[in-house]
């Protein structure tokens, strides 16, 4: 292969592929986690989650993490050893990737009124428990939630009684009268918890354009190296 350029692009689809690989390690790496970690199963227990679900969800990381694993290793080698057969697949398996992942975000934007309305009900449902009555794992992710987000109880600020300490308006907030009624947060954490997450969902989306973008620039130099190594085998 000649060409300034063309290395060039043979490099930069070989690191391209490295990180590719490297996120994939990094998937599988959460998914086992998410199995092995006690902490995790505490909040399902806290929101009255299925952990069957999180479990499966957890699973389903784990096989995207070797996919992406698989595909990593066939653009680094196809990149390297200028092979048209690992090249012709990385760029099938990333197309159909592409296509798949499309489906999913069109997915997620229909259904995203639905998935809010679980999380409301989840926070429902943990409202109903005392603070008093959960280990220390529960209350240690109360306590977070009602500090981080200003709050104070679930879906009511009388949920708790007694009222946690974490429900105390912190400094400067005790005279403002839109969050504090002077002593404790006037403020349930459910409408919050819904406003966070919907706040992250465009944080999530601009991530997954960011990722696919970087799927179609590595399908480009997948094709202009398959195009070349074609043309350099007609011209022997």
């Amino acid at each position: 292969m000649e060409g300034c350029g063309l290395n060039c692009i043979k490099y930069l689809l070989f690191a391209f592929n490295l990180i590719f690989w490297l996120a994939g390690i990094g998937l599988m790496a959460v998914g086992i986690y998410v199995i092995v970690q006690t902490g995790i199963s505490n909040i399902t227990e806290l929101l009255k989650i299925s952990t069957v679900l999180v479990h499966g969800g957890a699973i389903a990381l784990i096989v995207i993490g070797v996919i992406t694993m698989i595909v990593g290793f066939l653009g680094c080698c196809g990149a390297i050893k200028e092979n048209r057969c690992m090249l012709g697949t990385f760029f099938a398996i990333l197309l159909l990737l592409l296509v798949i992942e499309i489906a999913i975000a069109i997915y997620a934007f229909v259904q995203r009124n639905q998935f809010y309305s679980v999380i409301g009900t989840a926070v429902d449902t943990a409202s109903i428990t005392n603070y008093q009555d959960y280990d220390d794992a529960g209350k240690k992710l109360i306590d977070f939630v009602q500090m981080n987000l200003r709050c104070c109880g679930m879906n009511d600020t009388a949920n708790y009684n007694p009222t946690p300490t974490t429900c105390a308006c912190a400094g400067a907030l005790v005279s403002d009268t839109t969050v504090c009624d002077g002593t404790n947060y006037n403020r349930a954490c459910k409408d919050l918890i819904i406003a966070f997450l919907q706040d992250k969902v465009l944080i999530v989306g601009g991530i997954g354009i960011g990722i696919g973008l970087t799927q179609i620039i590595g399908m480009i130099f997948a094709c202009c190296l398959y195009q070349a190594k074609g043309k350099e085998s007609d011209v022997v």
